[in-house]
């Protein structure tokens, strides 16, 4: 009975602690016009939201025309036609609707944002449009009427073979391709956002954040109705199923019967006061089994000390990165602190937390 209480207790007490949270009061999300996409971390927009609201390298702002314009370095603008929180990228245009213009000089060696992949492609100054020809395209906004600047993926025969026979002034661009979103690399490009790795809190439902006004550690918050109704079944329970057969094991009639006295009452005739005793045993040396005041016995010291301890890095990393919570206390994990793993199930907790749980 006591233990049905302390897991209800402890379940809602975990239904409380996913909910307090709820980033849209401090940071809403923001944008530039109503069919842009939604600016919100690790972005930020300028004119709105305050700096602890965003990552660092991931400012935007709006225009005049309602486009969200990001800034990469040596002032290199684009405008965010796309947001992708859960993949994590970015679809880019060019103000100017010119994208192949800045791809003659793209460079992203020193922002948060990078290629998946690089493409090898062709570009082409002839005197002829040749774009009728297969696996030729004429790029508009760099032709005129004299000029007809043609492209062409590289590693093709034939776009070679007019570019010479044509004797058209020929040169090789390296540009941003992504296998999952093929796209015309003269209309849009695709970067992908490694840090902050908000990709699963995202998944889940959750709003990513900086924990505190000043560093850049983040963590998951705001989780939604949905992921909030999952969390426990799927995220918890499999910490309840191994600490409910530990309480199942101690509260046992059968090991309970091994630690009390005649008539029902606990060794060494305390009345149930708490107290330590020594069970000997032929086949090893003593242990130390300890004993609420209702009798009920805990795993004794020796089997506790068993359990293998780990400690944690100094970067906050847990063996588990979705368990990064103990389910005894509901206090995130912190760098250098000591955990105990149960061996059967794997699970993990405060060391000092299942000390005294335990």
């Amino acid at each position: 009975m006591a233990s049905s209480a302390i897991f209800f207790s402890f379940l809602l007490s975990l239904s409380l602690h996913v909910s307090a949270y709820n980033p849209n009061d401090i940071c809403p999300v923001r944008v530039c016009h109503p069919h842009g996409p939604e600016i919100r971390f690790p972005f930020r927009a300028r004119d709105f939201h305050p700096k602890q609201c965003g990552y660092p390298g991931f400012d935007l702002s709006c225009n005049t025309r309602g486009q969200a314009i990001l800034q990469l370095p040596n002032s290199q603008y684009f405008v965010v036609d796309l947001v992708n929180y859960k993949q994590q990228y970015v679809v880019l245009k060019d103000p100017s609707n010119c994208i192949a213009k800045r791809l003659q000089n793209l460079m992203l060696s020193s922002s948060p944002f990078m290629a998946q992949e690089y493409g090898s492609f062709m570009f082409a100054s002839c005197t002829e449009d040749l774009s009728s020809e297969p696996g030729i395209e004429r790029v508009d906004c760099l032709s005129d009427q004299q000029n007809n600047v043609m492209f062409s993926p590289t590693g093709n025969f034939y776009p070679f073979w007019y570019f010479s026979w044509f004797r058209c002034r020929n040169w090789t661009v390296l540009a941003p391709v992504s296998g999952q979103y093929p796209t015309d690399v003269t209309e849009i490009i695709v970067l992908k956002l490694d840090q902050p790795d908000c990709g699963e809190c995202e998944k889940s439902g959750g709003r990513c954040g900086l924990k505190g006004s000043a560093g850049s550690d983040i963590g998951c918050f705001g989780l939604s109705k949905r992921a909030k109704f999952w969390i426990i079944p799927g995220v918890m329970f499999p910490s309840l199923v191994c600490m409910s057969g530990i309480a199942c094991y101690l509260s046992s009639p059968a090991r309970l019967s091994k630690h009390r006295g005649c008539w029902g009452q606990p060794p060494n005739g305390n009345d149930g006061e708490n107290n330590i005793i020594d069970i000997p045993s032929s086949s090893s040396p003593s242990r130390e089994t300890r004993h609420a005041s209702n009798g009920v016995a805990g795993i004794d010291s020796a089997t506790i000390e068993s359990y293998p301890k780990i400690q944690v890095d100094d970067d906050g990393h847990v063996p588990r990165p979705n368990n990064n919570i103990c389910a005894i206390c509901l206090s995130e994990y912190q760098p250098k602190e000591t955990l105990r793993t149960i061996p059967k199930c794997g699970h993990y907790f405060h060391a000092h937390c299942m000390d005294q749980w335990l």
